[in-house]
């Protein structure tokens, strides 16, 4: 493969100051057995002040695939995704995150899907690896850090129910979008209003269903992401569980035939699961637990509902250092 041939899929990374992550994720890309003869580039945004994805790009860059490495200090994601969007030279955009590594047949396996379905949009299983070397005690499966949908390879994935309810809150790590279908006009994809409080590319991917994209799942595309210790503590959980609670209310009332019932009913929910939650805590002595976070869990979604007009955004990992 030559770097001069035509591009059919654009590998769009961004990063934050990962650069050990980011090496392995590359890595991995240019690992790719590409059985289907694919065009292939890698484009690297990094929205760190110091750039401190450069010099792993830069020792990596120069073999057959090639890369591009962007700068974008916007503190926006939806803003960041939309600049590799904007950038990608392939008829097909898969996105990965800095803290992913992709199977060595990943990208065949993505594509062979979106060919054989005709599918607009494909997305893959995701794996946890633990960097302490096992899973936290309140999930020793570690089957909250992973997705997968119980789907067999190449199902179509209903994203909500005829109310415009969300049924899956998926994320653009281990995804893959046919440009022409999804964005035919040349639109921006994502919504900069999300890109700040988070849930951007739920939001997308909801959106984009909602407008009759075809949606598929691809169970043999799997990447592996690295979990830090601090993203296993009950406090980042905890914080996590609230964010991505709103931006589940923040979809469901943008789509909703009626947003106003919708609306009522989830306050309603909200303000049950905030006092079954507290009741499950006191009963049990939950607080004291590093085993049990049913009750915590159960508040923070009630939490999330009743103040969703209040966003989380930004979570600081480092406030998060010890479980």
């Amino acid at each position: 493969m030559s770097g001069s041939r035509d591009i059919d899929v654009t590998v769009a990374i961004a990063t934050y100051d990962r650069p050990v992550g980011l090496g392995e994720t590359l890595r991995s890309c240019l690992a790719q057995t590409n059985a289907l003869d694919l065009g292939l580039e890698i484009v690297v945004v990094d929205n760190h002040p110091t750039q401190s994805g450069r010099g792993v790009v830069e020792a990596l860059a120069g073999g057959v695939i090639p890369i591009r490495y962007l700068t974008d200090l916007t503190r926006n994601m939806s803003t960041l995704r939309n600049r590799a969007f904007a950038e990608a030279r392939g008829g097909m955009v898969a996105f990965i995150d800095d803290d992913e590594t992709a199977a060595s047949d990943w990208l065949d396996q993505l594509v062979g899907a979106l060919r054989q379905t005709g599918a607009d949009i494909v997305v893959g299983p995701r794996l946890a690896r633990f960097v302490d070397g096992g899973a936290p005690a309140y999930d020793p499966s570690g089957a909250s850090f992973e997705r997968d949908l119980k789907l067999a390879d190449l199902s179509l994935i209903a994203l909500t129910a005829p109310s415009g309810k969300p049924r899956h809150g998926l994320g653009t790590g281990n995804s893959l979008f046919r440009m022409a279908s999804c964005f035919p006009m040349g639109e921006q994809p994502m919504r900069e209003s999300f890109g700040e409080a988070g849930g951007e590319d739920a939001e997308l991917m909801v959106r984009l269903h909602r407008n009759g994209r075809k949606v598929v799942w691809a169970a043999k595309a799997f990447v592996t992401e690295t979990v830090e210790p601090r993203r296993t503590s009950i406090g980042y959980r905890m914080v996590r569980t609230r964010r991505e609670t709103q931006h589940y209310v923040a979809i469901y009332l943008d789509g909703a035939r009626d947003p106003i019932l919708a609306w009522v009913v989830l306050m309603a929910k909200g303000a049950a699961q905030v006092t079954a939650g507290m009741l499950l805590i006191i009963v049990t002595g939950e607080f004291l637990s590093k085993k049990r976070i049913r009750g915590r869990i159960l508040l923070e979604h009630g939490l999330g509902k009743l103040n969703w007009r209040r966003p989380v955004g930004y979570i600081s990992e480092t406030k998060f250092e010890t479980r």
